[in-house]
C-alpha cells in the first residue's frame, strides 16, 4: 500500500474514532452542557448528542391570523349594520314602535358568535325563506353581500309583516289583463261557418250590413260556404220566437253561399240567437244522411221547398242528388200507404203531403238518418 492510501486510510480512522463515555466522577464535576449554549456545548463535547434539551416552562402561543382578520372584518359589517338600521328607525314614522312591531330591533349576531355557530356548520341547517316581494332588511343586505353561503344559513333575520314597515314601497297588487270592449266586434265559435256579433253598428259598417234606413243598433252575421235545407228550417223555428229582431237571408237552391244578417236593438239578445242558430243548424252534421220535416211549414220554407198552406214538408239529403233520391224512392216503397208525394232539387229531395199523413210518416223517416245508414 502506498504512502498516500495510507495516510488517507488514517484520516478516516481518526475522524470515525468512537470516544468512550467520561467517567460518573468527571461527569458530577463537569460543567453542565445546554443545546442553546456554544460555549458549554462546543463541537468537541465529548457526547454532544447526549446533551440535554432546555425544559419548556410555558406553553406555546401562536397568532390565528385568519381568525383575527375574520374577526375584524366582521365587526366591521355588525358596526355598518347596526348604523343602517338605526337611520330606518329614525325615518320611519313613530321610530321606535314601529321597528319593534317589524322586529328591525333584533341585533345581528355578534362576530363571536356568528364564528362559533360557522364552527357548528357540519349540522344541517334550516333555509332562510324570505318572501319574494319583500324588501331585505340592512342587515340581511349586507349579509348578502360581505358573508358566505355558510354563514348565511346560520343567520335568523327578523320577519317582515309588512314591507311598507321598513320604508320600502308596498307589494304592488295583481293587475287584471286589461278587459275586452263589450262593444267591440267578436267572433263566435262555430264548425265550417263564420258567425260574428258586432254590439254597435257604426256609420262606416251600416252600409256594408245592407241597413242604410234601419235604426238598429246591434247586427249579427252568420255565413257559410254551402246552402243546405237546415239553414232554412233552423230560421223557420227560431227566428219568430223573438219579434224585435229582423233577417235578411240569402239562399240558393243551386247549393251557392248561405248568409244570414239579424238586427236587433239589443246586442245580449242577438247573441243568444245567434248561438241557438248555429247548433240547430249543426244538427247531425255527422250523419251520411238527414232529415228535415215541418208540420205546419211558414213562408219561409214554402217558398224555397214548395207546398200549399195545408201541406207539411219533408227534407231528404243525402251524400248526392241520387242518393237523396234512392234513399226516398227506397222507403215510399217500404211504406206504399204514407200517401207522400216525392219532388227532387239539385241535392236533396222533398216530400210533401198532409199533416196527418207527414205526422204518421215522421217516425219512420227520423229513422233514415241513423247513423248505421
Amino acid at each position: 500500500m502506498s504512502s498516500f492510501m495510507k495516510d488517507v486510510v488514517s484520516e478516516v480512522l481518526k475522524r470515525n474514532r468512537t470516544v468512550p463515555p467520561a467517567p460518573l466522577g468527571t461527569a458530577a464535576s463537569a460543567v453542565a452542557c445546554t443545546a442553546g449554549s456554544k460555549d458549554n456545548c462546543p463541537h468537541t463535547c465529548s457526547a454532544p448528542g447526549n446533551c440535554p434539551k432546555p425544559g419548556l416552562t410555558l406553553p406555546l402561543k401562536r397568532t390565528n391570523y385568519q381568525k383575527e382578520q375574520a374577526a375584524k372584518r366582521l365587526a366591521s359589517i355588525a358596526a355598518e349594520a347596526a348604523a343602517a338600521m338605526g337611520n330606518v328607525q329614525q325615518q320611519a314614522p313613530d321610530g321606535a314602535a314601529m321597528a319593534r312591531a317589524a322586529g328591525a330591533e333584533r341585533p345581528l349576531p355578534a362576530s363571536g358568535s356568528i364564528l362559533a355557530a360557522a364552527a357548528q356548520a357540519e349540522k344541517p341547517a334550516p333555509p332562510v325563506h324570505t318572501p319574494v316581494d319583500a324588501p331585505p332588511v340592512p342587515g340581511q343586505q349586507f349579509a348578502e353581500h360581505y358573508l358566505s353561503p355558510l354563514l348565511q344559513r346560520t343567520l335568523s333575520w327578523p320577519e317582515q309583516k309588512d314591507s311598507g314597515l321598513h320604508g320600502g314601497p308596498p307589494a304592488r297588487p295583481s293587475v287584471p289583463p286589461e278587459a275586452q270592449d263589450p262593444l267591440e266586434p267578436l267572433r263566435l265559435p262555430a264548425a265550417d261557418m263564420e258567425v260574428w256579433l258586432f254590439p254597435r253598428i257604426s256609420d262606416e259598417l251600416r252600409p256594408l250590413l245592407g241597413s242604410p234606413g234601419r235604426n238598429y243598433s246591434a247586427a249579427g252575421i252568420i255565413s257559410a260556404p254551402n246552402c243546405h235545407p237546415g239553414q232554412l228550417f233552423a230560421a223557420e223555428e227560431l227566428l219568430p220566437q223573438d219579434s224585435g229582431l229582423e233577417a235578411d237571408i240569402s239562399w240558393s237552391t243551386d247549393g251557392g253561399g248561405f248568409e244570414l244578417k239579424l238586427f236587433g236593438s239589443d246586442h245580449r239578445v242577438l247573441a243568444d240567437k245567434l248561438k241557438q242558430l248555429t247548433a240547430r243548424m249543426q244538427d247531425g252534421s255527422g250523419s251520411d244522411v238527414r232529415i228535415w220535416i215541418s208540420r205546419e211549414p211558414g213562408r219561409l220554407l214554402r217558398r224555397y221547398f214548395g207546398g200549399g198552406p195545408q201541406e207539411a214538408v219533408a227534407v231528404v239529403a243525402g251524400s248526392s242528388r241520387w242518393n237523396s233520391i234512392g234513399i226516398a224512392e227506397q222507403w215510399l216503397q217500404r211504406n206504399p200507404g204514407s200517401g207522400l208525394r216525392l219532388s227532387a232539387e239539385r241535392s236533396y229531395c222533398i216530400l210533401t203531403g198532409t199533416a196527418g199523413q207527414m205526422a204518421a210518416a215522421a217516425p219512420g223517416l227520423a229513422g233514415l238518418s241513423a247513423p248505421h245508414r
